[in-house]
């Protein structure tokens, strides 16, 4: 076990400290514990405390706090908002000048349909990628393009990849956008943390309604991902009594620290991943006092944009991923305001 290096805490002792301090923050301020009430069916605030933790280098060594989205990926967030609202709108990549493009990956996605390479493989150097980061917003932008495109590189029929934040929310989709922000059916990810190695008792403490023992569950979670564990996981075998099985729900994943984000992330493969395999949600649309419909003229125009700007301005303070993605959902929703 990695040690803290000022006082020899190992990681998941020092993580529990951080969330039981994160947690009684929480609990003193009602609001600020209702806008952070994030898991379906849990009354724990788990994740917003898990992006409030200090950020981890590659050497498992903490050192730095942060409690906010790095600013030189604001503009990645604002745009990837944009983004969403288009889903798959895709045209040719644009490289801006001076975006250096990235290599081309050893195992690409038409190597594993056509057999000549494993799912396990593309994954494994999908992840190598992501670890590596992107060192401007113009080239994050333009990877982001890249492997979206059909026939490219990182995607070819149902080989792609896809994107979890650690509370089985989709980040990235790269097959579908439209999915990008929803939630995954919990036996899903149960099935894919289990396969990674994290413990069915652990998997059952992080719905638990004790912040305390969510808070070590979760210190868990995350020391477990950090290992950057990999596996193939099937959740379309039935398990008596929880579930009759998940047509479709099969692929491989891995974990990976994102040297972009600080915290890791799980990436799939070979999951064709659809509607019937997330979960329905009430999103918080704010209250807005114009709407898409009301846009008649510049006028009206401008006072939507501004009033979508500071939605999303205010969703995104507290530097939660999880929160973000609610926004891109809102943001894409065609009968939303």
């Amino acid at each position: 076990m990695k040690q803290h290096r000022n006082n020899g805490q190992t990681y998941v002792d020092y993580v529990s400290s951080k969330f039981h301090k994160c947690f009684a923050n929480i609990k003193s301020n009602e609001i600020y514990a209702k806008k952070f009430h994030l898991l379906t069916g849990a009354s724990s605030y788990y994740y917003s405390c898990a992006y409030s933790l200090p950020s981890i280098s590659k050497g498992r060594t903490i050192v730095k706090k942060t409690r906010t989205l790095p600013p030189y990926l604001i503009p990645i967030v604002g745009l990837l908002v944009l983004a969403g609202v288009f889903s798959n709108a895709l045209a040719d990549c644009v490289r801006l000048p001076g975006t250096t493009p990235p290599a081309a990956p050893s195992v690409t996605a038409q190597q594993v349909e056509d057999g000549s390479a494993t799912l396990k493989d593309f994954v494994l150097t999908a992840a190598d990628q992501f670890k590596q980061g992107s060192p401007t917003p113009e080239e994050a932008l333009y990877f982001g393009c890249l492997i979206r495109q059909e026939g490219g590189h990182w995607r070819s029929g149902s080989t792609y990849f896809v994107q979890l934040l650690i509370d089985g929310r989709i980040f990235v989709h790269t097959a579908d956008m439209a999915l990008s922000g929803r939630l995954l059916n919990p036996i899903i990810y149960g099935s894919i943390l289990s396969a990674l190695g994290v413990p069915l008792t652990v998997l059952a403490d992080l719905s638990s309604p004790d912040p305390a023992t969510v808070a070590e569950a979760t210190a868990t979670l995350i020391n477990t991902l950090l290992q950057e564990p990999d596996a193939a996981f099937d959740a379309t075998t039935p398990i008596p009594g929880l579930s009759p099985g998940i047509p479709g729900a099969s692929g491989y994943a891995t974990a990976y620290l994102s040297s972009n984000f600080g915290v890791p992330f799980i990436l799939l493969g070979g999951f064709d991943l659809n509607e019937t395999h997330v979960v329905e949600e009430d999103i918080d649309y704010g209250d807005p006092t114009i709407t898409a419909r009301d846009v008649v003229d510049r006028e009206s125009l401008k006072d939507f944009v501004i009033q979508a700007q500071e939605f999303v301005i205010e969703g995104l303070k507290g530097g939660d991923l999880s929160a973000f993605s609610k926004l891109r959902i809102a943001g894409r929703d065609p009968n939303g305001p």
